[in-house]
């Protein structure tokens, strides 16, 4: 979850009403906004290299043998993958 320092104190709350009501002035709105928007960029290319790196091996060995272990070894790292570099939400 991306978060901030205002005045000391820690946001996740990033909609422009929630900042305007903090006080904050357009241009540290913008900037708060272009660093989440660069965090999460980021953790979109940090997802895919950890896909080919780390769970595309773990599919191929499944692929291989088709065992229900292989199987649980690559969806397990699927879904640590997404928890380390969670996406944009939707909002």
């Amino acid at each position: 979850m991306f978060s901030y320092i205002f005045q000391g104190q820690t946001q996740t709350d990033t909609t422009r009403s929630y900042m305007n009501s903090l006080g904050m002035t357009q241009e540290q709105i913008e900037s708060v906004l272009q660093q989440k928007n660069f965090e999460e960029a980021q953790n979109i290319v940090k997802r895919q290299q950890a896909y080919r790196l780390e769970s595309d091996p773990l599919f191929m060995a499944w692929q291989y043998d088709q065992t229900e272990d292989r199987e649980a070894s690559w969806r397990d790292k699927v879904a640590e993958i997404k928890a380390r570099y969670p996406l944009p939400s939707a909002s």
